[in-house]
């Protein structure tokens, strides 16, 4: 038995052909020639389509966040959980734009609108008897802001702190992108007794 060469070969797409001719007994008449390998182009690989970006946590959904991880970690420790208050979220808010703005992190922002803890209270309103404040930056979830917090002695304080009943979060982001993030707990002053009259 004899094997003759291969008789042609052609290549379409991704897949190569080759047919085998076998003979048996006398030798076959020469054949006739091939014609040429023919190659054709594979067709264009089709674009991966790109994947969106995962979207980022909106600031909304992070105050929230920190928020309810706020009062998880009070009532691990038997503490009271905190109420949200409006004015003290205006209060954090106006900081952690102010030192979006400035690309700072500080509590006191010299040249600021409302540079201290005292003038941002006072200019939402809040009469306060005991007040603290947290700021961070970089934090891209509440989760791993409120760990960061945890971990320092003085930011834990004021979480775990008994003298506070109220808490206001506020954040915002920089040109950069880059987040500033700003909580106020407070005890309200309590309202003066109403006089009495004979």
């Amino acid at each position: 038995m004899r094997v003759a060469r291969p008789r042609s070969v052609v290549v379409r797409g991704a897949a190569v052909l080759a047919v085998l001719g076998i003979s048996c007994g006398r030798q076959a008449p020469p054949p006739a020639p091939a014609p040429e390998p023919v190659a054709e182009a594979p067709p264009p690989a089709p674009r991966p389509t790109p994947r969106p970006a995962p979207p980022a946590r909106s600031l909304a959904t992070i105050v929230d966040t920190v928020f309810l991880l706020t009062n998880r970690e009070r009532t691990r420790a038997s503490l009271t959980p905190l109420r949200r208050n409006s004015e003290l979220a205006r209060a954090a808010q106006i900081h952690a734009e102010q030192m979006a703005a400035a690309g700072k992190l500080a509590h006191d922002l010299p040249g600021a609108r409302f540079p201290s803890l005292a003038s941002r209270l006072k200019v939402v309103g809040y009469a306060y008897r005991n007040v603290g404040e947290n700021v961070a930056e970089g934090y891209t979830s509440g989760a791993a802001l409120m760990a960061g917090w945890m971990t320092s002695a003085p930011h834990r304080a004021n979480v775990l702190s008994a003298r506070y009943t109220e808490t206001g979060v506020g954040m915002a982001r920089s040109r950069t992108g880059r987040t500033y993030h700003a909580q106020v707990f407070a005890r309200p002053r309590a309202p003066a007794p109403a006089p009495t009259g004979r």
